[in-house]
């Protein structure tokens, strides 16, 4: 039995030993299934009708989402000198310090800011990022002031994490050339601060009505960015508490929560089929191109957050808008970080939000996105076209990253010396084919099984143990089998195995164990090819004290 252990759950140990949830390098939430209830995000959560806000609402079906190309403007490249001049040193420092609201007076000046110069105000911007020694900024000029580049609000962003430090702009360059999508402006920023040198920045569009009216777009519609959003039901309780709210969403719009919760209510109802959902509050093709591109981009960072909702006024459906893609091209295989987890590869990344398990619940509706994926890996998103501008950008950004400030805090441990530049090199050449790569993973892990929950086990007397988890699911509606392992150590060494049991077929296993803490796991496999075609759960495993 203990032979059969290293067989059979070998696989399974690699990726629990490569990690389990991370924390995102852009925010403080985990990365994955944080909800503490995993009934809900596999079957669906039922709502009490008080919960649903004003119920169904009619609507005529969401147009065809289209960018207006005009807002591009060539001149944004840059890279454009920007100044900024403290006016409160004290408060600069608390904003340095991460003091909660902390915002500091300065002016603002710019080679392209025909005003020449403003007032405005600066604070930090992101979460993770935040504790970086370079800081990413937010810099809002006075309400009477000339606009900048059409906007108020100006983010500037160092990305300290991204070794190349241009996986966002690749990103949002190539979402201008995608059909049913909208990009953001960006472009390339010198910054200095008080006559000292920041290095490279990247300016990014913030998203909100302005945003809106130029892209041609409804300005008076709802827009909400996901800080910790996985279209779980918000409850009555929650949503009259505007702190609680804005835990879950940020809103850069006209709010509008009660039509939130209504498309929420829908998504969570598990009576009303997924394919009505859809039609009813989304753009289908605006839903299955983000799916599409997410995959193509690797950015495995969008299952509660990096992504904006909108709906515009008069229509009940959302499109989904793109939002930070410095997590993207392979930023997991970066030097020194970790490994993503087995259920963080290919489509299940997304299987634990409810909405994209129930979408892909529908053999159709994964052909429709296979589909989506092949085109716009086979048209747009290609090696070729990243290696054209990402050469675009090469000598620019090596002119920078190849000398202070930006050589010592390259994310690399040769960070601050001259060897830290064949490392960027190396892996500035590596992410040109990310694309390839992302394509072939969704195509090798198709046939796996998905993730699933363990639930706690139950006691039914006279020493026995229930052991039972959350169905798993093949999208092609295959078989599954299911291993178990009942292990006295945690690192499931084999020679402490207590006991096993494989070629389940129903998620269920009960047994009698002596009195102790262990500890166990399970994995899903499909019969066809049980070797390659295996998935282990979203919790990995869990401990248990036998009476």
């Amino acid at each position: 039995m203990r032979g059969q252990t290293s067989i059979f759950f070998g696989f399974l140990l690699t990726a629990a030993l490569a990690g389990g949830c991370n924390i995102d390098h852009t925010s403080t939430h985990p990365i994955g299934p944080d909800n503490p209830d995993p009934n809900t995000m596999i079957t669906g959560k039922p709502m009490d009708p008080a919960d649903i806000g004003a119920g169904w609402v009619d609507s005529p079906p969401l147009p065809r989402l289209a960018d207006n190309a005009a807002v591009y403007d060539p001149a944004d490249y840059g890279p454009v000198d920007v100044s900024v001049s403290v006016q409160d040193q004290q408060a600069f420092a608390a904003v340095q310090a991460d003091t909660m609201d902390a915002t500091a007076p300065i002016q603002f000046t710019a080679t392209d800011y025909a005003a020449g110069s403003a007032s405005a105000t600066i604070e930090l911007r992101g979460s993770t990022s935040r504790t970086a020694i370079q800081k990413s900024y937010q810099i809002k000029l006075a309400a009477d002031a000339a606009p900048w580049r059409g906007t108020l609000v100006i983010n500037l962003l160092k990305h300290p994490f991204d070794l190349t430090r241009v996986r966002n702009a690749l990103s949002f360059e190539y979402f201008r050339r995608v059909s049913d999508f909208t990009s953001l402006r960006t472009g390339f920023v010198h910054l200095t601060i008080d006559g000292v040198d920041q290095g490279l920045y990247e300016w990014v569009e913030e998203p909100d009505e302005t945003f809106l009216a130029s892209h041609g777009l409804n300005p008076g519609g709802a827009l909400y960015k996901a800080k910790k959003f996985s279209f779980d039901p918000i409850d009555s309780a929650t949503a009259a508490d505007k702190t609680k709210v804005s835990q879950l969403v940020a809103s850069k719009g006209t709010p509008d929560l009660a039509k939130l919760r209504r498309m929420i209510a829908a998504v969570n109802d598990v009576k009303q089929p997924i394919n009505d959902v859809l039609a009813h509050y989304f753009s289908r093709e605006n839903y299955v191109t983000w799916l599409a591109i997410n995959m193509l981009t690797a950015d495995f960072d969008s299952g509660s957050q990096n992504f904006i909702l909108y709906s515009p006024p008069g229509y009940e459906g959302w499109y989904f808008l793109p939002w930070d893609y410095d997590g993207a091209w392979g930023w997991n295989d970066q030097p020194g970080e970790p490994q993503r987890p087995r259920w963080r590869q290919g489509i299940s990344n997304w299987w634990w939000v409810i909405l994209h398990q129930r979408f892909l619940s529908e053999p159709d509706n994964v052909a429709e996105l296979t589909a989506r994926i092949t085109d716009l890996a086979g048209n747009t998103i290609t090696d070729a076209n990243s290696a054209a501008i990402m050469a675009r950008y090469h000598d620019l950004v090596a002119s920078f990253i190849s000398m202070e400030p930006d050589l010592d805090n390259l994310p690399c441990d040769k960070g601050g010396l001259p060897e830290a530049i064949p490392l960027w090199q190396a892996e500035y050449t590596r992410i040109a084919n990310n694309g390839t790569r992302a394509y072939d993973e969704y195509e090798d892990t198709l046939n796996r099984p998905m993730p699933f929950w363990l639930y706690a086990p139950v006691f039914p007397g006279g020493g026995g143990v229930t052991f039972s988890w959350s169905p798993s699911h093949q999208l092609k509606n295959g078989a599954i089998t299911y291993d178990i392992e009942v292990n006295g150590s945690e690192a499931f060494d084999p020679s402490s195995t207590i006991t096993m049991a494989t070629g389940l077929t129903d998620p269920l296993f009960t047994t009698t164990l002596p009195s102790g803490h262990v500890f166990w796991r399970v994995v899903a496999r499909d019969p066809a090819d049980p070797v390659n075609d295996w998935q282990g759960a979203l919790n990995d495993h869990l401990a248990v004290d036998v009476p």
